[in-house]
């Protein structure tokens, strides 16, 4: 099945919050690469999406989460997905280190 790529606002305005740290604390060039780093590691998902391990807070949650780390060189960010029909909906993309997600997380 091919499944279409959909970023959430809540994942895109994580993507651009994380951006902009890195172009505080590294460097413009460092951000727009770890930017378009996550959306290319983003578009791999579509390919085997249920080849990426659940989230360990799927328990927490009335449908299946799963996660991909993405990032630059460490990838040290979690992109969190769910599947609804033929949709990859990523739901945020936060630090590995951030406290788990919860529901009211999200949308």
């Amino acid at each position: 099945m091919k499944f279409l790529l959909n970023v959430t606002a809540r994942a895109r305005d994580d993507i651009t919050r994380n951006a902009a740290w890195w172009a505080e604390h590294h460097s413009v060039e460092e951000a727009l690469g770890w930017y378009d780093q996550v959306y290319a590691q983003l578009a791999e998902l579509v390919n085997i999406p249920s080849g990426h391990r659940l989230a360990a807070e799927n328990h927490r949650f009335p449908f299946e989460i799963r996660e991909k780390l993405v990032g630059g060189k460490r990838r040290t960010y979690r992109a969190i997905f769910t599947l609804v029909g033929n949709e990859l909906r990523v739901l945020t993309v936060r630090r590995a280190a951030q406290t788990p997600l919860q529901p009211d997380d999200i949308e």
